[in-house]
């Protein structure tokens, strides 16, 4: 099965795909639509910020019919599950008057009388579309410049950043906050055998396999046990979902997450967040928590990759490590001192969480539904 980006660079960059590509937008507006259909898809299946505003929708009791868009089916999941561009899935895709996505998919073939809802999945650090460096090729939105489209943000700073980012109007785009937060209010805190918690989220890297989870140049799996195990932390590795191939150590001290895991059932209970170039973190700064960044290729990823947001050093509020070294004594003083870099955190979450609360999902349902 073709996936939906090769789908979508044929359907743009080829003379028969935009010819193909218009024949079904025409179709897709003549079909008629149901009015309460909702359908909804996100990466992972059932999940992110799609997977929490329909939960708050469900709990609303009105009269919708929910459908999912998902890349294989889940039987413990109640409501209608189509796989990923089938006949069936498209269909469904049709006859929506609504369509909720993470990842903006079916905007090419999306018809202009249906409400797009693009949640995406989280706000932009790293450049992608526009702002990527000259020459890279990118895949940019299409079919935003109308009233039935909606793009959300956390802030005035983030809605700027995400319409450079793919070159639209700054006005379709709305700052609600991202449902997907508003569970980082209402998680009780559990009891853990552990002292603390740290939680290590790298962003995709796209080069195969890594020798191990860090790149610092003296990390050893030995150094990491003994300091977990002397201390009483629990050590939570959540690879990205596409991330294949990379090494993890094993121990008593050391979860890991499944790459299609829900980070968010378990990131209100985190006391230190180690990423990066991740924007989870963006999201981690809600709870006013220590961050320390692992960066010991910062020049070469600002090269290569490049960011929206710059200067790095501004944009993370944490310390920046080069070496295991470093890192084991920022984690030292995070875990001791829970205020390091709290003036620093304030600062970015005020330009970059306008809201700081548990009703974004609400927003987004009175901004679409009233």
């Amino acid at each position: 099965m073709l996936s939906s980006n090769s789908i979508a660079e044929f359907l743009i960059n080829s003379g028969l795909g935009r010819v193909l590509n218009s024949i079904i937008r025409l179709i897709n507006r003549i079909i008629p639509k149901r009015e309460n259909q909702i359908l909804f898809e996100s990466i992972p299946d059932i999940s992110d910020n799609p997977f929490y505003l329909y939960s708050y929708m469900k709990e609303l009791g009105e009269d919708y019919r929910f459908v999912w868009v998902v890349d294989s089916i889940h039987k413990d999941f109640e409501e209608p599950q189509y796989i990923r561009n089938t006949p069936s899935e498209i269909w469904q895709f049709f006859r929506s008057r609504y369509i909720v996505t993470s990842h903006g998919h079916h905007l090419l073939i999306r018809a202009g009388n249906q409400v797009f809802v693009n949640l995406w999945h989280g706000m932009p650090l790293k450049a992608m579309g526009y702002t990527e460096p000259a020459g890279k090729p990118v895949l940019l939105l299409q079919g935003v410049d109308d009233e039935n489209y909606y793009m959300i943000a956390t802030s005035t700073i983030m809605r700027n950043a995400l319409a450079a980012c793919f070159n639209q109007d700054a006005r379709r785009i709305h700052i609600t906050g991202q449902p997907r937060n508003d569970k980082l209010f209402r998680t009780p805190e559990e009891k853990t055998e552990f002292n603390g918690v740290i939680l290590y989220t790298p962003t995709y890297r796209d080069t195969g396999t890594d020798a191990s989870i860090f790149s610092l140049p003296d990390y050893t799996e030995e150094k990491l046990q003994d300091f977990l195990r002397e201390r009483g932390l629990c050590f939570l590795v959540k690879l990205h979902p596409l991330d294949r191939g990379v090494r993890i150590p094993t121990g008593d001290n050391i979860r890991v997450l499944e790459p299609s895991a829900d980070i968010y059932d378990v990131l209100a209970g985190v006391d230190v967040l180690v990423t990066d170039y991740s924007s989870i973190y963006f999201d981690f700064l809600l709870l006013d928590r220590p961050i320390i960044f692992a960066v010991s290729d910062l020049e070469e990823y600002a090269r290569t990759r490049s960011f929206v947001l710059e200067p790095f050093e501004f944009w993370t509020p944490g310390p920046k490590v080069r070496t295991f070294r470093e890192f084991l004594d920022e984690l030292e003083r995070s875990l001791n001192d829970p205020q390091y870099y709290a003036g620093e955190r304030r600062t970015i979450n005020e330009l970059v969480n306008h809201y700081r609360d548990d009703r974004s999902s609400e927003r987004v349902y009175r901004l679409v539904w009233g």
